[in-house]
């Protein structure tokens, strides 16, 4: 707990409001995790704020995003993995059933800039697919475009599940997660975050820890926070869970040549110079909780 009581405010940004990016965070904010350790933490969505503009001590949960910015040049710090299996579905209508049936026909994506529409772009590359994204904002407008036949596949989040979706007819043709293994989210920070705040870093990966903790132990906790955060519905929550743990990493961290690997994949789909991995991620703030 922080000295004589006082909370310290700390922000965490995200790029999409679901149990991909936020899990951990919600976990935490649940079980007293975060009071317990001193911090008042504020969500903050950072699809459409410029780096310049954030406020002070910023953490963010897109671990993609801050791959797809360091590769770009700006400073970054990966100091926590909460998942390294992307929580992406590419889902087909009822009659496309692989993606190879797609021949030339469009499928709705995230916008270009975003990291799941490298992902997506990067797999159906080595696939030889040659059919069409068409960037769409959201998830919502994804699934109406497919539903109603606007399109023939859409790329979706971790708010519509393989499960869910295919009690609608639809065809699961593409796990990213198992397609593509790389750090999608946790916790990343700035370069002059990282020398400024080591303190406040080191709690904060410790709360993630704990969550993570909890994750993987407590069916409960998790089970009420995917229901009533999340909006997942409780008669099939044992596939939900099931779901959600295969993804996730208990561990908080991953390998070096696996994480070199996923920095020279999307450096060469984005048409940018790769750069050492250890420049990006760092995790020596991780510790043992036993």
């Amino acid at each position: 707990m922080a000295s004589g009581g006082l909370m310290k405010t700390v922000h965490l940004g995200f790029k999409a409001f679901d149990c991909h990016e936020l899990l951990c965070h919600s976990i935490a904010r649940t079980a007293g995790i975060y009071t317990h350790q001193g911090l008042s933490v504020s969500l903050l969505d950072t699809t459409f704020v410029p780096d310049e503009a954030l406020p002070e001590n910023t953490f963010h949960t897109s671990c993609g995003a801050a791959l797809t910015n360091f590769l770009e040049g700006r400073k970054r710090k990966v100091i926590f993995v909460a998942c390294d299996r992307p929580m992406f579905w590419l889902y087909g209508s009822p009659d496309i059933a692989t993606v190879s049936n797609l021949g030339q026909a469009r499928v709705a994506s995230y916008p270009d800039a975003a990291a799941p529409a490298q992902f997506l772009r990067k797999i159906l590359s080595d696939k030889s697919a040659s059919c069409g994204l068409l960037p769409c904002r959201d998830d919502v407008a994804r699934l109406g475009l497919l539903t109603s036949g606007s399109v023939k596949a859409a790329l979706l989040g971790s708010s519509y599940l393989p499960h869910e979706m295919e009690a609608r007819g639809l065809n699961t043709l593409i796990s990213i997660g198992e397609s593509l293994r790389l750090p999608s989210t946790g916790l990343a920070v700035s370069n002059e975050m990282y020398e400024r705040e080591p303190q406040l870093i080191a709690t904060m990966v410790e709360i993630f820890q704990l969550a993570m903790k909890a994750i993987f132990d407590d069916d409960e906790l998790l089970g009420h926070v995917l229901q009533e955060t999340f909006s997942m519905k409780s008669e099939c929550m044992d596939q939900s869970i099931e779901t959600v743990r295969s993804c996730y990493n208990p561990f908080g961290f991953s390998y070096e040549n696996l994480l070199q690997g996923a920095v020279d994949s999307i450096a060469g789909n984005l048409g940018l110079n790769s750069r050492p991995a250890t420049e990006l991620y760092e995790f020596k703030f991780i510790k043992s909780l036993h």
